[in-house]
């Protein structure tokens, strides 16, 4: 009414051990956080509750959360869990855009192991690459002439269950707010991330529970994986090398002791599988371009906090690794700043929902 509030855009990441919410506001055609909140669900849950049930308390707890936080939005973009959803990258022969839909449809059955009645099904075209075909003698060219590549098309396939979409609907229909937009978390956390960079990096946003790894060219996401590893984990390392309670362990872990120096002696095995999923990453899709760069691993999620992580991820993988800056895109008042650096690895994916407003705002 009267256009209040149609310049501010509210970013709500509902995960696995805690709910954010990022307001950001546009001013000068420039992006500025004017709030933001969340809400630690193991404190009011307990840690032994599953997940399913945590969903009927979360309309009661988000309201309570914008209004003692007084966000003022009601422009909600929302998003579901990467490991809820499909990002793939799939490549087809060149072709019409006819045929091309019906070639979708077709793989995707390969992928998503249940019937397309029951998923959200996106799919964009993200890059062409050229593949020259050699003869049988193995020289690449004829009769003098060179033989001309043969395009592929890559299209990035994105699929979300039917029933966690109508969840994150009836979710923001309780509490008030108006639904704009309903994403999978890879893709804010890349905007809030990466944003238009031209370069090759490596995203893993390790939380709670879930690790999620994003392989990134010039912006567009090309690999997506999902491994159960993440915080609690590192805990329980912690608890059984100590033999001491979680409790006790994850006061150790965030005090800013280093567990990952070699004096320690200890291993983490959630780490190891985090590093060992991103090798295999890259292994598997640059096999055949060995001289591709990757710029660099960007950490991410509460977890990217953990004293000498950064270290860790650079000397296993022989990759710059920083942890990530959502706010980098975003102004805001410099004297947040020793409130805001332990917080900002936790805000990716809600500043990336909430900055998904503003790109669409400003287009207008």
């Amino acid at each position: 009414m009267f256009g209040i509030g149609k310049n501010s855009f509210l970013g709500i990441d509902v995960g696995t051990s805690t709910v954010k919410a990022v307001e950001i506001k546009v001013k000068n055609k420039k992006p500025v956080l004017s709030n933001y909140a969340w809400i630690d669900l193991d404190a009011f849950s307990g840690k032994k509750e599953k997940l399913p049930d945590l969903e009927n308390i979360w309309p009661a707890y988000l309201k309570k959360l914008i209004k003692e936080s007084k966000i003022k939005s009601r422009n909600a973009y929302v998003s579901i869990p990467a490991f809820g959803g499909l990002i793939t990258l799939i490549e087809f022969p060149e072709m019409s855009k006819g045929e091309l839909d019906q070639a979708i449809k077709f793989e995707a059955h390969k992928y998503i192991p249940t019937s397309l009645d029951d998923i959200v099904l996106s799919w964009d075209i993200v890059g062409m690459k050229g593949e020259t075909k050699l003869p049988a003698d193995g020289n690449s060219s004829a009769g003098g002439q060179k033989i001309p590549p043969a395009k592929k098309v890559q299209v990035l396939l994105v699929a979300a269950p039917k029933t966690r979409v109508v969840k994150s609907e009836k979710l923001i229909k309780d509490i008030g707010l108006d639904l704009k937009s309903i994403e999978i978390e890879s893709f804010a956390m890349v905007r809030s991330l990466v944003g238009n960079d031209q370069g090759n990096f490596v995203i893993a946003d390790i939380g709670a529970r879930v690790c999620n790894i994003a392989l990134v060219e010039k912006g567009i996401i090309k690999v997506n994986r999902n491994i159960d590893a993440g915080g609690r984990e590192i805990t329980k390392t912690i608890a059984r090398s100590f033999d001491i309670d979680e409790e006790r362990a994850e006061e150790m872990k965030i005090s800013g002791r280093n567990f990952l120096e070699k004096e320690t002696k200890i291993t983490f095995p959630s780490l190891e599988n985090i590093t060992g999923e991103i090798k295999r990453v890259l292994s598997a899709y640059y096999k055949n371009d060995q001289g591709i760069r990757v710029d660099g691993i960007i950490l991410s999620g509460g977890t990217a906090n953990l004293k000498g992580l950064e270290n860790y991820f650079s000397n296993a993988l022989q990759i710059k690794t920083t942890i990530g800056n959502p706010l980098g895109r975003i102004e805001y008042d410099k004297k947040l700043d020793p409130k805001l650096v332990s917080l900002r690895p936790k805000f990716s994916v809600a500043v990336g929902l909430a900055l998904k407003g503003v790109e669409e705002y400003l287009k207008k």
